[in-house]
């Protein structure tokens, strides 16, 4: 009688387990920030790049993981996430440098003349 009891009490505890909630908001977080990193002009800064890529390579294991293992891919789409956003970081501090170097070039013409 006290196996069956633990056995049942182990079929409850994995069955709950396994009840993670589908990761929908998530997903959705996730593609909004690749779509953020996508605009910002990642794609042409290499860094960043990767990052991006690494994020899109997040997301699509995570739709794999979605019903099945909704705990993992809700990880998954929680870095999937931070690599966005660190591709977004990535390429708007580009952006800044490139705006800062050519402030920096026309600031030593005008200073020529």
């Amino acid at each position: 009688m006290r196996n069956k009891t633990w056995i049942l009490l182990s079929a409850i505890t994995i069955g709950c387990a396994s009840s993670y909630p589908v990761p929908n908001d998530q997903m959705a977080a996730a593609q909004k920030e690749v779509g953020r990193a996508e605009q910002s002009g990642a794609t042409s800064v290499p860094d960043a790049k990767l990052h991006l890529q690494l994020a899109q390579e997040n997301i699509s294991k995570a739709k794999s993981f979605m019903e099945k293992d909704n705990r993992r891919a809700t990880v998954l789409l929680q870095r999937a996430g931070a690599e966005a956003e660190l591709a977004f970081s990535l390429a708007t501090q580009e952006s800044a440098r490139a705006d800062a170097n050519q402030t920096i070039d026309q600031l030593g013409k005008a200073k020529e003349k």
